[in-house]
């Protein structure tokens, strides 16, 4: 059986989506918290959601991410603590990356008397996806001299996005961004313990970090990836992409001893970060965020192979 860790959180509410999926299909899947979040600028964020989306003549709110959701479901947590009557924030189209990040806004919609969200771009798996949908739909919309968007974002946004709507064809189109950081991230206290807890825990009577047994390591965002590689380091061996398989390792004879790690991403932005930035060959790339596309990506690279 190989076992799967995954550098995410997991998922607030048994059964956690990934591991399920992959334990299902023979995996032993263990997912670790890598960032901690705080969030920022959240007086603005009340102060736009209680004017409601036609003060700022708004057309739509892009969200590429959870910890956004999570920021704007606890604006309006607090302006519904406070008595406050906040204006029509269900009335423009919310554009979102997955259907991860869509289940998130779920507390929102609750929280604004449980009216159907008009979610759109579910099935984008990345940023590029959903700025190319983005355009495309309001091409579909009726003619307007401005479109002003609202778009949520953390500290470390790509501008894949902006660039893509402020082209000439999002210039023709009259988008106008309105980007507002709601939150910030940083390197998980708790990684280093936690991953040293999981890698000694037992199974069959050995430690999981002494097994043979094959693993995975999947990586799901660049901006968790620079801080949780010296950790794994410290218990695998990595690929170099510049070597073949026979020429594995990226450390020295004396780490022999640790087991081999296959790497997987989650998208072609972090597959080349990883590969561009530390060197790693990439075994597996999923698509979409998605526990189907991961478990399709990882497949298809150990089929024929005990797991």
């Amino acid at each position: 059986m190989s076992n799967i860790l995954l550098l995410r959180s997991p998922s607030e509410t048994a059964p956690d989506p990934y591991e399920r999926m992959l334990e299902h299909a023979s995996y032993s899947a263990h997912s670790i918290s890598v960032l901690e979040t705080s969030f920022t600028d959240l007086q603005n964020l009340q102060y736009l959601i209680a004017a409601g989306p036609d003060f700022k003549d708004y057309v739509g709110v892009i969200i590429t991410s959870k910890r956004s959701c999570e920021a704007l479901t606890t604006a309006t947590k607090i302006l519904s603590d406070k008595g406050s009557h906040f204006g029509p924030s269900l009335s423009v189209p919310f554009y979102v990356v997955g259907k991860g990040t869509a289940s998130a806004l779920g507390e929102f919609q609750a929280m604004c008397g449980g009216n159907s969200l008009d979610l759109r771009g579910e099935t984008a798996g990345t940023g590029e996806q959903l700025a190319h949908f983005i355009l495309d739909d309001l091409k579909t919309g009726h003619p307007r001299e401005r479109r002003r968007m609202l778009y949520l974002t953390g500290d470390k946004n790509r501008d894949t996005i902006p660039n893509i709507l402020s082209s000439e064809e999002g210039k023709r189109l009259g988008i106008e961004l309105d980007p507002i950081q709601v939150y910030e991230t940083r390197g998980s206290s708790t990684f280093g313990s936690e991953l040293d807890s999981l890698l000694q825990q037992t199974k069959s009577g050995q430690y999981l970090s002494c097994l043979k047994n094959d693993w995975w390591i999947i990586f799901f965002a660049p901006s968790s990836t620079a801080f949780t590689y010296p950790f794994l380091q410290q218990h695998f061996r990595f690929t170099n992409c510049t070597s073949t398989p026979t020429e594995q390792v990226t450390s020295s004879a004396s780490d022999a001893h640790k087991p081999l790690a296959r790497v997987g991403a989650i998208g072609r932005v972090t597959s080349t970060y990883l590969e561009e930035e530390l060197m790693l060959r990439i075994d597996a790339v999923a698509s979409k965020p998605t526990p189907e596309e991961l478990l399709a990506a990882i497949s298809g690279r150990t089929a024929g192979q005990d797991l």
